[in-house]
C-alpha cells in the first residue's frame, strides 16, 4: 500500500493490480482511516507500512501476525480469514451478493455466492413477507383456522 493510492480526502484506496489483474477501488471505513491519518501525520516513506526489509515495505507479515495472535491468545487464524470474515458479515447485515463481490474484487457473483448461505435470516425475512401478503391477501387468519375441509375442496377449478 502507497500513500498514492489513498485519497484520505475521498476515504479511497484504489489498489493498482490485484489478484485477478484489475485494478479496485474500495471506501476506507472510519476505524481504517483514522489509523491512516495517524500514519499519515508521521510517515517517513513512500509506503504505507515501510519496514527495513529490501523491498522497503512490509510484504508477509508473518512474524507480526503471529506475534499478534499470541497476544490476542488466538492460535489459528489467517489473514485471509479477516477478508472472508467482511464478506460474512456483510451478508449477515443484508449486504448484496453484488456488494459482497465488489468489496472483495470478485469478477464473478458464483465465487461471492458462499457468503449467501451463511446466513438465511434475510431468506427467512422475505419468505415470511411473502407469506403474510398471501395469507392477507386470502383473508386468512391462522392456519388452524382455515386448513379444516381442504382435503374436500378441489384445487382444480
Amino acid at each position: 500500500m502507497r500513500w498514492d493510492e489513498i485519497n484520505l480526502e475521498m476515504k479511497l484506496w484504489t489498489i493498482p493490480k490485484t489478484k485477478n489483474g484489475d485494478s479496485h477501488t474500495i471506501p476506507i471505513v472510519p476505524q481504517a482511516l483514522e489509523i491512516l491519518e495517524n500514519r499519515y501525520a508521521n510517515k517517513t516513506s513512500e509506503w504505507v507500512f515501510p519496514s527495513n526489509s529490501a523491498s522497503g515495505h512490509l510484504q508477509d507479515p508473518k512474524k507480526a501476525w503471529q506475534r499478534l495472535l499470541a497476544r490476542a491468545e488466538i492460535s489459528d487464524l489467517r489473514l485471509h480469514d479477516l477478508r472472508r470474515s467482511l464478506g460474512s458479515w456483510q451478508a449477515s447485515t443484508g449486504a448484496s451478493l453484488v456488494i459482497i463481490g465488489k468489496t472483495l474484487s470478485h469478477r464473478n457473483v458464483n465465487t461471492t455466492a458462499i457468503y449467501a448461505r451463511l446466513n438465511t435470516d434475510p431468506v427467512r425475512d422475505a419468505m415470511n413477507k411473502a407469506t403474510q401478503a398471501i395469507w392477507e391477501a386470502g383473508n386468512l387468519d391462522t392456519i388452524q383456522n382455515n386448513t379444516s375441509g381442504l382435503e374436500e375442496k378441489s384445487f382444480n377449478n
